[in-house]
């Protein structure tokens, strides 16, 4: 994968185009100041496991510091962990109401010398959802969200690669990232490590659960 990204003009789309799936960067006209300070990631891949295999993995967030690129330590505050009840509807289903677990958590990304510390909002709606929201105030960001979402992929989906059949109860999983820089200055020192985590994040999703489910049956 290039690693060499800079910052880019405000509303200038930057695809990389594989047959695994679809990427790209968008940096997003944030604040005032000459210098953009936030960007834009998504990129969406067929995963050859279940939806519910896949929401599981990335709702482990206590094993984040084990895979996920630049990531160095991972927590979960478990007493902030509460459960809410929301009303949904399929197509030709009678609405039906599920839970909705939210969770407070902290992540330190980065290498030597720079590291910082955040602390997320995060939303559960297995297996359909997972939204991180930094909490705003005394942190990097002004703003920073992450959202996964997880669907059934129709049985026309192509693999990650040509060299995995594509299972039955794949799923496409769709990963975006969208975050701002408290100032420009931060955001020169912070740009290569996001940069960085959000172009390898699905392939070491991907990864982990080729570890984890490799065995299992799909």
């Amino acid at each position: 994968m290039n690693l060499a990204f800079r910052w880019r003009r405000p509303g200038t789309l930057i695809r990389q185009g594989r047959a695994a799936g679809k990427r790209g960067f968008l940096t997003l006209p944030f604040g005032s100041s000459k210098q953009p300070t936030g960007q834009k990631f998504q990129e969406t891949q067929i995963f050859p496991y279940s939806r519910e295999q896949v929401f599981d993995l990335v709702a482990d967030i206590d094993q984040y510091s084990e895979f996920v690129p630049m990531c160095t330590e991972s927590r979960v505050f478990h007493n902030t962990r509460r459960v809410e009840q929301i009303g949904f509807k399929q197509a030709g289903q009678d609405p039906a109401v599920t839970d909705r677990h939210v969770v407070q958590a902290e992540l330190a990304v980065g290498y030597p010398p720079f590291r910082e510390r955040y602390t997320s909002d995060v939303v559960l709606e297995r297996p359909w959802r997972i939204v991180a929201t930094a909490v705003p105030g005394g942190g990097i960001f002004t703003h920073m969200r992450t959202i996964w979402e997880f669907a059934k992929a129709g049985s026309s989906a192509r693999p990650h690669s040509p060299f995995i059949q594509t299972a039955s109860d794949s799923t496409r999983v769709s990963f975006s990232i969208e975050y701002e820089f408290a100032s420009p200055l931060h955001a020169q020192a912070a740009s290569l490590v996001f940069d960085t985590m959000a172009q390898k994040n699905m392939a070491a999703y991907l990864a982990r659960c080729h570890l984890l489910y490799k065995t299992a049956k799909r």
